[in-house]
């Protein structure tokens, strides 16, 4: 028989277990919310005062599929929180090795990045991926408010972006003028600077004119200066005001470089924050805190500000989502390479940061972080405050509970309800009692691998079922000998998997 008639059986419209990865999985966003492990809500917390949660979890564990379903529940019509997922670490690992000047193929250069990797990297990460974000919504018109922002604010925002926004579309200039225009934010009219500047260039044209030109000027009793010394004088004063003029543009072209070249991980012109430097007055420039080399601090400072404008456009919050860790080519899954990388991230004021909730899903591997942490280190740490999941384990009946979720969610819409179908014990030989189904989930352990168990089992069987069976013929249930058979193989290949992945 082939599957599909099977399917169609039982009123399946597609197969619920086909896909093993929850960022791929077509079936996953159509199951209940409610259908997560029992520790999501710990792990979610309150939006509107978020905390920071960390899970440790072995490959297939359900990591992403949490990420997913807290993701799904942000962006809930109910939600007033600004999310971003930090899962793609290729470009930002490979913008730091050309920083640091290695050589893409060499042997030892994975090992060196990781090792420079720090907390400002990944905070310059972190800040690209909201920043970019945020300007590019306000520049598509979607929210409003950002030009009821006041004068300092805009110049945040502004400088914000000349720091680490990105664009597929626009240049860096062309994204920076686009989201003045969007924010309506004026250029300072600086009326002190630029007054004692045209002064200077207009005492020096009337000493250059008057020199060349004699015109009609008394001075009463003030003797008048020579054609030379009014030649001189006058192109002293142009001198000087061009001087003034060119002098500050290069020193604040040199601030913009010395804060671009600070951001490693972000590859950046900095003609734009250049232009803002010059745009902006001095008591604003002064308050900016530009980057300074790798100082935490001053990336500490603008992701407050930050959290702060996301806070002044109406959200409550702003969640950083950190997960596939072991999928970023240059950490190839390995241990050594992976907890000098992370470890930045597991400190107290960074996960304790007000208006932050960061989330870190992390490979098991990762786990002696925090179970071998020397007492210092955990003092550092302070994982009892983070909602911290060691080992991230599901329960038989979790297991089966969500399985019969999926079946349910690719059922067709004119079956009724409680036809059957919608529990996973309906497509087992009522031999295989639902204690033997949770058991046999709960050695299996994740649900990678229980989907792909019950995935396998229920592909073979119908392969092997002749046509033409009666409607309440039993042999469209999974018999005892099959389920035996390959419980044992799918037993077997666990813990294999397990000794090979973990």
């Amino acid at each position: 028989m082939f599957t599909q008639t099977w399917r169609r059986h039982w009123g399946l419209e597609e197969d619920p277990f086909v896909q093993q990865d929850a960022d791929k999985d077509p079936v996953l966003p159509r199951v209940p919310a409610e259908a997560v492990h029992s520790s999501f809500d710990r792990l979610y917390g309150d939006p509107r005062m978020p905390g920071p949660g960390v899970v440790f979890g072995e490959k297939g564990s359900g990591k992403s599929g949490l990420r997913l379903a807290m993701r799904r529940r942000l962006e809930g019509d109910d939600s007033r929180s600004f999310l971003v997922e930090y899962t793609e670490f290729d470009a930002f690992l490979n913008e730091a090795r050309k920083a640091d000047r290695l050589p893409p193929n060499g042997a030892k250069t994975p090992r060196r990045v990781v090792e420079r990797f720090g907390l400002a990297d990944h905070l310059d990460a972190i800040l690209s991926l909201g920043v970019s974000q945020l300007s590019r919504e306000i520049v598509e018109g979607a929210h409003p408010a950002a030009r009821g922002l006041v004068p300092k604010q805009k110049a945040t925002l502004l400088t914000l972006a000349a720091l680490f926004s990105r664009s597929d579309e626009l240049s860096g200039v062309e994204l920076h003028s686009a989201l003045r225009r969007a924010i309506r934010a004026r250029r300072p009219l600086a009326f002190a600077r630029r007054g004692a500047m045209l002064a200077l260039l207009l005492l020096g044209a009337l000493f250059l004119m008057d020199a060349h030109l004699d015109l009609p000027f008394e001075a009463g009793r003030i003797p008048r200066p020579s054609v030379d010394v009014q030649t001189v004088a006058g192109g002293a004063l142009i001198g000087a005001a061009a001087l003034w003029a060119a002098a500050r543009r290069l020193w604040l072209r040199g601030r913009a470089s010395v804060a671009i070249r600070a951001i490693r991980v972000v590859p950046r012109d900095p003609e734009p924050l250049a232009r803002l430097l010059q745009a902006v007055p001095a008591s604003i420039r002064r308050d900016l805190a530009l980057p300074d080399g790798s100082s935490v601090g001053s990336r500490l400072m603008l992701l407050q500000r930050f959290v702060a404008l996301v806070r002044e456009l109406g959200w409550d919050s702003f969640y950083v989502l950190m997960d596939r860790v072991d999928e970023a080519t240059m950490l190839s899954g390995r241990a050594q390479l992976m907890r000098p990388f992370v470890e930045p991230l597991l400190e107290h004021r960074l996960l304790q940061f007000e208006g932050l909730g960061l989330k870190l899903f992390l490979p098991i591997e990762l786990s002696r972080l925090y179970l071998g942490a020397s007492p210092e280190e955990l003092k550092t740490m302070r994982l009892d405050k983070a909602n911290t999941v060691p080992e991230l384990r599901w329960t038989g009946q979790e297991l089966a509970q969500v399985a019969s979720q999926r079946l349910v969610a690719v059922r067709a819409q004119s079956i009724e309800a409680d036809a059957p179908g919608a529990r996973l014990a309906d497509y087992f030989d009522v031999e295989i009692t639902e204690d033997e189904l949770r058991g046999t989930l709960a050695e299996l352990g994740t649900p990678r691998l229980a989907f792909g168990f019950l995935g396998a089992v229920l592909a073979e069987h119908a392969r092997d079922l002749s046509d033409g069976l009666d409607e309440d013929d039993p042999r469209w249930r999974v018999p005892r000998r099959r389920f035996d058979l390959l419980r044992a193989s799918w037993l077997d290949r666990a813990r294999g998997l397990r000794r090979a992945l973990n």
